[in-house]
């Protein structure tokens, strides 16, 4: 079970002294568009999830990954990250540091009630009222 935690791609580029150089140029490009986020959760199917500020940066990502394993990373826009909260009725987040936080929260204790669970009991004998 790994440690769930979230990483900026500067700390990844400071630490990671044998990426290659064309690998370095790279990666310091997507940059200039925007922060990048390396987040590790146990829930998600892939070893790593890249959080992106733009949809530019998910594309060079994405096409930087063809023909490797796709199993070991995600890349999720800030935008796409906004879609899939507001899909599922949560708060909208505005930033990367927010959606990454977001997911590294605890799952809630009780799940919430569902619509029809809140429903007010109806009279059996409509005639009543």
């Amino acid at each position: 079970m790994m440690t769930p935690s979230v990483v900026t791609l500067q700390e990844v580029l400071r630490h990671h002294r044998t990426l290659s150089r064309r690998g370095r140029e790279f990666y310091e490009s997507l940059l200039h568009l925007g922060d990048v986020l390396a987040v590790r959760v146990d829930y998600l199917p892939g070893a790593m999830l890249w959080l992106v500020t733009t949809p530019k940066q998910a594309q060079l990502m994405r096409k930087a990954r063809e023909g490797r394993p796709t199993s070991d990373v995600c890349v999720m826009s800030l935008r796409e990250a906004q879609d899939l909260f507001g899909a599922v009725g949560d708060p909208t987040p505005a930033t990367l540091y927010e959606v990454a936080g977001w997911l590294l929260a605890p799952a809630p204790d009780e799940v919430a009630p569902t619509f029809e669970d809140e429903q007010p009991e109806q009279p059996e004998d409509q005639d009543a009222l």
